[in-house]
């Protein structure tokens, strides 16, 4: 009989993933009790239990018309790149992605859960992957140009955050203009180890530099990128004229696009710990009081969290009724 051979070749990998992933949990342990430790967390809990009911209520349909908003610029760069598909799939892929944004150990995980989701109903599968990439770095550029208002209306103290957003805004155009560069490098690298991925990557580059590169897209996508990033950070404006503090929504304005920005840098799980230091740091340079900056980063996370039971729960749904199968492209 032939010995069966030992998975050992993929242990080292496996074994760093979950290094990398410990390391990032010690990371969010550590932060989460570090502003535990410097914020007055009774001041922070008695400014959430003081909101109204309507606040409550703009908070919740906002968080819902947030993804909702997502699936549609998604659809249309979808149609940018080539393909058909119905609005309610992109909506479930959305909600979906968003739990694993809350299990994974880096944010962009649910970009790739939700490509991959996507590209299974499309007779090219590739249009998936280009529209995220295309439609995730146009909403990075618009979320960091929102900022500059708020920079603006803000005390001299955030002139570091202005040069911050300056250099992140830059970085943000320079990979949108040549997004498909680091496919197009990668599929001449793997064409002879790998043709299929070689072959992917290159239509992959070939959206980007193409169809998803013309002005109409790209003003479209922007129009569609401001639309979702002021409904995000309306969630967190509601709150402060809820405190009677109207003129913290510049701050809002100003100061969360850079921590959100930042957030997305996989060092910690979901970003928590780094997201409730960084509005705690940077809203604090406006003024805010950090027990107020770590109950809007409350509200932050308590509306990523039901994005994320909305999610699991279309999962669970998807898991006992597997026979009714998502409509594919039309």
């Amino acid at each position: 009989m032939d010995a069966q051979p030992a998975p050992v070749a993929d242990s080292p990998g496996r074994g760093v993933r979950w290094l990398k992933s410990i390391l990032k949990l010690v990371v969010s342990a550590l932060l989460v009790a570090g502003i535990l430790w410097k914020v007055p967390v009774k001041g922070a809990l008695s400014a959430l239990s003081a909101l109204s009911v309507w606040t409550v209520l703009a908070i919740v349909v906002l968080t819902f018309l947030f993804p909702v908003i997502a699936a549609l610029r998604w659809k249309r760069a979808l149609g940018y790149a080539g393909a058909r598909q119905a609005w309610w799939p992109l909506l479930v892929d959305t909600l979906v992605s968003c739990t694993y944004n809350m299990l994974l150990p880096t944010q962009l995980g649910g970009d790739v859960v939700r490509a991959l989701r996507c590209a299974k109903r499309l007779p090219e599968g590739h249009h998936a992957w280009s529209s995220m990439i295309f439609e995730r770095l146009m909403g990075v550029v618009a979320l960091v140009l929102l900022a500059v208002p708020g920079l603006l209306m803000g005390p001299a103290a955030v002139r570091e955050i202005g040069v911050a957003v300056g250099i992140i805004a830059l970085l943000s155009v320079l990979l949108v203009v040549f997004a498909h560069t680091p496919f197009r490098l990668g599929a001449r690298m793997l064409v002879s180890r790998a043709p299929s991925i070689a072959g992917a990557g290159e239509r992959i580059a070939a959206d980007l530099a193409g169809p998803l590169a013309t002005t109409r897209a790209r003003v479209e996508m922007m129009a569609w990128s401001s639309l979702y990033q002021i409904v995000g950070l309306g969630i967190l404006v509601v709150v402060v004229w809820d405190w009677g503090m109207p003129s913290m929504a510049w701050a809002v304005l100003g100061a969360i696009p850079l921590a959100l920005v930042l957030t997305l840098l996989p060092v910690s799980i979901a970003g928590i710990g780094v997201r409730e230091s960084l509005f705690v740091v940077l809203l604090g340079r406006f003024g805010m009081s950090s027990d107020r900056a770590l109950s809007l980063a409350v509200v932050w996370l308590a509306s990523a969290l039901l994005t994320a039971l909305a999610g699991s729960a279309l999962m669970a749904l998807e898991s006992i009724r597997p026979s009714r199968a998502l409509p594919r492209a039309r």
